[in-house]
């Protein structure tokens, strides 16, 4: 070796580095994988196996036009854990199931009361090739029926569900949009509790209805939020760019359609045995819709009219929060903020005390026209 020249060492040098490196590539030619579209997590019949997990899988397609419409395949299987199905699932496919492209986790409505959140989670949270981007929501009445319905009028390259979450679609403040890693942060954090969508088909079987909200807390029963209350936490908590308010007030009737919402919310601590809400809510927009005609110069009762009822409505929906012990908004983070972590209040403490706090909330209306050309 050493008698050699020194470039044929170098020669030699360049093969046997790059043999090294290249021995350290795992990746598979596109064409040995298949990819996932969505994971469906539910309960089975089956006691021993009681973990069912369906895939929805893009079907391989040369060109968009030879797919005039959207193909997909599934596979199902029970298993003891999660994993064990993934792992019998591989053994059906010839191509390497590929998770990475997954947008959308479904939950059964079964399993989430069944309070196996944390099973759920360890699950998809081991798995590297699960994003934490990807979006999470419950299936009612179970996950497996909601991927495999393709609703009228879909696209073979994107799933209409998705459109529902990335903002590229709809805008309707009924639609909670929940990350994993969001998931995630809020079961493991005292203080804040988490909120999932609701995906449902419509009795035609032609459509998803995404337009109410699950609220999960640690070691509690999950309270379903209803269309107006999912439209109200959007508002408070998210700052929704598009809702509606229907106003009832002094003979009026009308639909305040407004484009800006803005909410500032924290904890006022008086003493240890005494806190204060703070909440102000800036609502901006315009009429959309009146049972009788309306002039500009009566703006100022219109808002007037607004801020009663939207007071009476966010208020209403803070009380109930308090009422059964569940802090969407993050009360506790914001109270565990303020205080020293040796003067704070015990988690049990702090649920007392916010259970009786007391709520200062302040909307500032801002109806700019009555929506009529005069």
């Amino acid at each position: 070796m050493m008698s050699l020249p020194r470039k044929i060492k170098g020669t030699l040098l360049l093969f046997v580095l790059g043999g090294i490196l290249l021995s350290g590539c795992a990746f598979k030619d596109i064409d040995k994988s298949v990819f996932v579209a969505m994971i469906a997590l539910d309960v089975s019949d089956d006691e021993e196996n009681p973990y069912k997990v369906t895939l929805k899988l893009y079907e391989p397609t040369g060109s968009f036009t030879e797919a005039t419409e959207p193909q997909y395949s599934y596979l199902s299987e029970n298993g003891e854990t999660l994993s064990e199905a993934i792992r019998m699932m591989e053994s059906y496919s010839d191509k390497e199931l590929e998770f990475g492209h997954s947008k959308l986790i479904i939950l059964g409505e079964e399993l989430v009361k069944d309070n196996k959140n944390k099973e759920i989670l360890d699950f998809l949270l081991r798995r590297p090739d699960i994003q934490m981007i990807s979006w999470i929501a419950v299936g009612r009445p179970n996950a497996e029926e909601i991927i495999k319905m393709i609703p009228q009028g879909e696209s073979a390259a994107y799933p209409e569900l998705f459109n529902y979450f990335d903002s590229n679609g709809t805008t309707t403040p009924y639609i909670v949009t929940t990350h994993l890693f969001e998931f995630r942060r809020n079961i493991k954090e005292s203080g804040i509790d988490s909120v999932l969508p609701i995906i449902e088909i419509n009795q035609e079987d032609q459509h998803f209805e995404v337009n109410k909200s699950l609220l999960l807390a640690l070691n509690k029963e999950p309270l379903e939020l209803d269309s107006l209350d999912t439209s109200i936490y959007n508002m408070l908590s998210r700052s929704v760019k598009h809702a509606n308010l229907l106003i009832k007030e002094e003979g009026d009737h009308f639909i305040a359609n407004i484009d800006t919402v803005k909410s500032k919310y924290n904890v006022n601590i008086k003493n240890k045995s005494e806190i204060q809400l703070d909440i102000n809510i800036s609502l901006y927009g315009s009429v959309a819709e009146s049972h009788k005609p309306m002039k500009n110069k009566d703006l100022p009762k219109y808002n007037e009219e607004l801020k009663k009822e939207s007071e009476e409505k966010f208020k209403e929906f803070i009380t109930k929060m308090k009422k059964n012990g569940y802090d969407p908004l993050g009360f506790g983070i914001d109270y565990k903020a303020k205080v020293l972590h040796n003067r704070r209040m015990s988690d049990e403490e702090w649920m007392e005390a916010y259970k009786k706090a007391k709520v200062n909330l302040t909307v500032k209306p801002g109806i700019k026209s009555t929506g009529s050309i005069q």
